[in-house]
């Protein structure tokens, strides 16, 4: 791994997951602040015109995209907590790759 050499197919699949996961944010949180989007553009979207579509109205009806939304985070819970990944920050190794680099 190189400092600043992202893989472009590292940078596509966090791309994909934050594509897969925009959609459900948002109508949970039309769903959620109803009372506050009740006469905004996006209620009028998500509340009415996407719910109507032929496609979507069967995810909608179902919560389908709130309930893969809590999916993904209840895996990505179970993840960390049987992998967690913090380690101290160490300045010795900090200061061991900059002199290398020197």
């Amino acid at each position: 791994m190189v400092v600043g050499k992202t893989y472009m197919s590292s940078f596509m699949f966090n791309l994909a997951l934050v594509l897969l996961c925009s959609l459900p944010v948002v109508q949970f949180c039309t769903d959620a602040f109803a009372d506050y989007a009740r006469f905004s553009t996006v209620r009028q979207l998500f509340g009415i015109q996407i719910e109507n579509l032929k496609f979507f109205s069967f995810f909608w009806i179902n919560n389908i995209f709130v309930y893969a939304l809590c999916a993904i985070m209840v895996l990505t819970a179970l993840f960390l907590w049987c992998k967690p990944r913090d380690r101290s920050t160490d300045g010795g190794a900090l200061r061991d790759r900059l002199k290398s680099r020197a």
